[in-house]
């Protein structure tokens, strides 16, 4: 019963993570304080995010309680451009899952 619990809490606290990083990414970007995120992005591997990004699904995210509208409402396309821009030769790929997933 211990590992149970143990493992539930991991999980817990792992998704308060994902929540607390996209909401400081949508802040970074907002604040034009993209030497930082780009400082960040560049520490991340592409392949990684991409096997993060295709993890998701509607059921994940009302799992992780990430509300899509609410990142809709805050993201703007000038966002996503500087998104784009810091994300490098690999941003493609990536941008169009993520403007999938805010067009679903």
């Amino acid at each position: 019963m211990g590992d149970s619990f143990s493992k539930k809490l991991q999980e817990m606290l792992a998704d308060k993570m994902i929540q607390s990083k996209v909401s400081q990414a949508i802040e970074m970007l907002k604040k034009d304080n993209t030497d930082d995120l780009a400082k960040k992005i560049g520490k991340l591997d592409k392949e990684d995010i991409m096997n993060k990004i295709n993890e998701f699904d509607d059921e994940k995210i009302k799992n992780l309680k990430i509300n899509k509208d609410e990142i809709k409402k805050k993201v703007t396309q000038n966002d996503l451009d500087k998104l784009g821009k810091l994300l490098g030769k690999d941003s493609d790929a990536i941008m169009k899952k993520v403007n999938d997933f805010l067009k679903s």
